[in-house]
């Protein structure tokens, strides 16, 4: 039986929603300053949610808050080395957790993530 075209403005628009929702709950409310771009922050943020999971047992981070410690320049006058602090909040508790960054020969940024006390 064929679907008629109201029945596909409603399927696309609970499709629509539910994609939106699952959107809202894999990506927290992300504040304050860092240096990464969404690539790096996607990766951070899942290493930094695999940990907070681990310590806390919360699977839902709610919000991140980051403001960068220190950056260390290369001779060309890129950032060779980036050092930031990312506070984490979920199900009503919140770790800090410093994440260093540092540029690669390759052109990539390796990263490293400890909490703090």
């Amino acid at each position: 039986m064929p679907i008629k075209a109201k029945q596909q403005g409603a399927l696309f628009s609970l499709i629509f929603a539910a994609a939106v929702i699952a959107g809202c709950a894999s990506h927290p409310q992300f504040s304050g300053q860092s240096v990464t771009d969404p690539v790096l922050r996607k990766d951070v943020y899942s290493s930094i949610e695999q940990f907070f999971s681990a310590v806390t047992q919360c699977r839902s981070i709610s919000a991140v808050d980051a403001s960068i410690a220190s950056l260390e320049p290369s001779p060309n006058g890129a950032i060779q080395k980036a050092v930031e602090t990312w506070q984490v909040s979920g199900c009503g508790t919140s770790r800090t957790y410093k994440v260093v960054m540092t540029a690669d020969d390759k052109g990539e940024t390796d990263f490293s993530i400890s909490q703090q006390s």
